[in-house]
């Protein structure tokens, strides 16, 4: 089985997949951190440009699908290729502090950021056509909980944005999502019950 966790930042996603790996004995897959691109002075995320932040993207892009292709008995993906194209499209349209918005198309631009949101939408057409090919089932992680991190990397509404268009993109490449929710425990019991999913070992 090749299982792809979603959801937001600080949804549990890694908690969840490094638990199931163990008692599973799958694989799990996770890019690298996003910080330090290429071809200049170390930064973090918080501090890249949009360009840095595409190519930071387009690195764990490759990554993600290079390690997922090397693990030929199945795996579970932290946050699946789609992850690293939402994140940057909703930092790209409102920045990582947004008003409250009903969604990523809607929501007011903050500065010229147009013609980088094109390049991003073109690049994450590959990601979304490895993610119709690439995974059996697809778990949703929603938010339940805060965020505990102080300071916070984004906000509230960031996170509610970014989990809308996750779930919105699934929806028009007509992939099935299956949703599980509550304590870490609940989770991997609803995530076991699920079809063809292997038993624990």
């Amino acid at each position: 089985m090749r299982i792809a966790f979603v959801g937001a930042y600080g949804n549990g996603k890694t908690t969840l997949t490094t638990e199931l790996s163990a008692r599973l004995g799958l694989g799990r897959t996770h890019g690298s951190a996003m910080r330090n691109p290429a071809g200049g002075a170390p930064k973090p995320l918080e501090e890249t440009t949009e360009s840095e932040l595409i190519q930071l993207a387009a690195r764990r892009f490759i990554e993600r699908s290079v390690e997922e292709s090397s693990l030929k008995n199945g795996f579970l993906s932290d946050g699946s290729v789609l992850h690293e194209w939402v994140y940057t499209k909703v930092r790209l349209a409102v920045g990582r502090y947004p008003e409250p918005a009903a969604d990523v198309k809607t929501a007011v631009r903050s500065g010229n950021t147009g013609i980088y949101e094109e390049v991003v939408d073109q690049l994450s057409l590959l990601a979304q056509e490895h993610a119709r090919t690439g995974y059996d089932l697809f778990v949703h992680c929603p938010v339940e909980v805060p965020l505990a991190v102080d300071p916070l990397p984004i906000s509230e509404s960031f996170r509610v944005l970014s989990d809308k268009l996750m779930l919105e993109t699934l929806g028009k490449l007509g992939l099935p999502v299956h949703v599980v929710t509550g304590s870490v425990e609940e989770r991997i019991s609803q995530v076991l019950a699920l079809p063809n999913v292997p038993s624990p070992h």
